[in-house]
């Protein structure tokens, strides 16, 4: 598979799990999605580039929510 496809395909892994629970940290994506922290933090960059998540610094881990993000169709 290439890089990229599977790069978007976890970006929607990630969207799917944190607009069903929430706001999670790097570590639980991993736990939660069974995949690599490259993995995550490759998905996280592709929804970040398109302003999908919102990304914040907690008890020195990285905190990832989809909350507090406006979205424009058309």
């Amino acid at each position: 598979m290439m890089e990229k496809t599977r790069i978007g395909l976890n970006a929607g892994k990630v969207w799917r799990i944190l607009n069903e629970k929430g706001e999670l940290s790097m570590f639980d994506l991993c736990r939660e999605l069974g995949l690599t922290f490259e993995d995550v933090a490759l998905a996280i960059g592709w929804l970040a580039r398109e302003s999908k998540v919102f990304l914040r610094k907690r008890e020195g881990m990285l905190f990832v929510s989809i909350e507090n993000v406006e979205f424009t169709f058309g």
